[in-house]
């Protein structure tokens, strides 16, 4: 007679994980929105993660005046959004539009970290820890989608 395995990663714990690297995201995000509106220079000590000033000063740093950083902040409020909503609400539309929004999060992260390397040839431990944050909760999303449970 077989036993039916526990899985260790539930849909609740695949959202659970979202929340918690959307908010570390979310943090990061929005502690680089502050320090460009605030135009102070952003604490960088670290040997090969140097250049966070001169990635946050660039000509790439913001669209039409706005620091990419409050896009970032505005997508991690998202994934926490969708996240929260799937759990509270369980409608799986919710569930389904997080791994579009996190694939194109993902997308942009690796243009991004493309843009410290080549274009301003410096990297930002800040920029690089939202794209680590992004890659995680793409990562997830992936697994989240292939799970077939659903949450009653």
């Amino acid at each position: 007679m077989e036993q039916e395995q526990k899985k260790f990663f539930t849909l609740n714990t695949f959202l659970a994980i979202l929340i918690v690297f959307a908010v570390l995201g979310a943090i990061d995000a929005a502690y680089l929105t502050y320090m460009s509106y605030r135009e102070l220079p952003l604490p960088c000590t670290f040997s090969f993660f140097d250049g966070c000033n001169e990635v946050a000063r660039s000509p790439y740093s913001k669209i039409f005046g706005i620091p990419l950083s409050l896009f970032g902040v505005g997508y991690y409020l998202m994934v926490i959004a969708l996240s929260l909503g799937h759990l509270v609400f369980r409608h799986e539309l919710l569930r389904r539009l997080i791994l579009p929004l996190t694939s194109i999060g993902f997308l942009l992260s690796l243009y991004f970290i493309y843009i410290q390397a080549f274009l301003v040839g410096k990297f930002c431990i800040y920029c690089v820890f939202s794209a680590l944050m992004s890659t995680i909760l793409f990562g997830v999303s992936i697994f989240m989608s292939q799970s077939k449970e659903v949450i009653r």
